[in-house]
């Protein structure tokens, strides 16, 4: 069996989603008369709650919601739930203090909030842009505040070109897929034709065959001095190196998408 680079959209880490709403000001609420025997307290500082709190991710969503705080996403990382606020300024971090225990959370100043990043994940998606741009996935990195996108090498510039005028390119991270080894060497033991031509490969030193190959607009197809041809060029028997694309479905035989096939003398 073989890897390559799959096209799923993932996270990596657990996270929780949360959009704010609200505006991400500073707002400092006046502190409570002490007590007689207590030395009164400096204006406009924030004095901790009796209720202080070491922070969990549903305690955070519940405060970033009440006080209306715009962030981006929610992560657990080192026993910790890390908080991308934007435009995390003094304020904001003093809300925070009187409300949770130090320990328990990390706050980061972020571009780009939470739905922000998940309507430009969905335009991608509802103007085709993986098909039109051959894209291999996509997906939300939370700890760089960016939206993720696989290409392979020979995409990579017309993908930049299209996607930075639909998305803010800062938002963007591009993820490249070199061409590298080639993923399977085999020989065609089968072929189909149809809407969606296919090809059955067995393996060196395999009993039974091992992929499907499936063809779509975007593979290529050369034969053993680098020429281009047609899936009307292969022939049972021949003797190949495969470069697969997007996902691999774990069947027996396996399924899989050509994005580079050669044939060998």
């Amino acid at each position: 069996m073989f890897k390559w680079k799959t096209a799923a959209i993932s996270l990596g880490l657990f996270s929780l989603l949360l959009a704010g709403c609200g505006d991400a000001g500073d707002v400092t609420g006046k502190a409570e008369p002490a007590a007689s025997a207590s030395p009164a307290p400096v204006q406009g500082a924030v004095v901790p709650s009796a209720g202080i709190t070491a922070a969990d991710p549903e305690k955070i969503q519940h405060f970033l919601a009440d006080e209306s705080i715009l962030n981006g996403d929610i992560y657990l990382e080192d026993n910790k739930v890390h908080v991308n606020i934007v435009g995390l300024n003094s304020g904001l971090e003093d809300r925070f203090a009187g409300e949770f225990t130090k320990d328990s959370y990390s706050l980061h100043d972020v571009k780009y909030s939470a739905g922000e990043l998940e309507a430009a994940q969905q335009l991608l998606a509802d103007k085709d842009m993986h098909k039109q741009l051959n894209l291999y996935g996509s997906w939300i990195d939370v700890k760089q505040n960016k939206l993720g996108i696989t290409v392979p090498d020979d995409y990579l510039k017309n993908a930049e070109e299209t996607l930075n005028q639909l998305i803010d390119p800062g938002m963007l991270r591009f993820e490249v897929q070199e061409l590298g080894e080639p993923s399977v060497t085999g020989t065609i033991v089968e072929m189909k034709s149809g809407p969606v031509d296919s090809i059955l490969i067995l393996e060196p030193g395999k009993e039974n065959p091992t992929y499907w190959f499936s063809f779509n607009d975007r593979s290529e197809l050369y034969d053993a001095a680098g020429q281009r041809i047609e899936f009307s060029g292969l022939k049972k028997g021949q003797q190949v190196h495969i470069w697969g694309t997007g996902t691999v479905l774990e069947s027996l035989p396996a399924q899989a998408t050509v994005r580079r096939i050669e044939l060998l003398e």
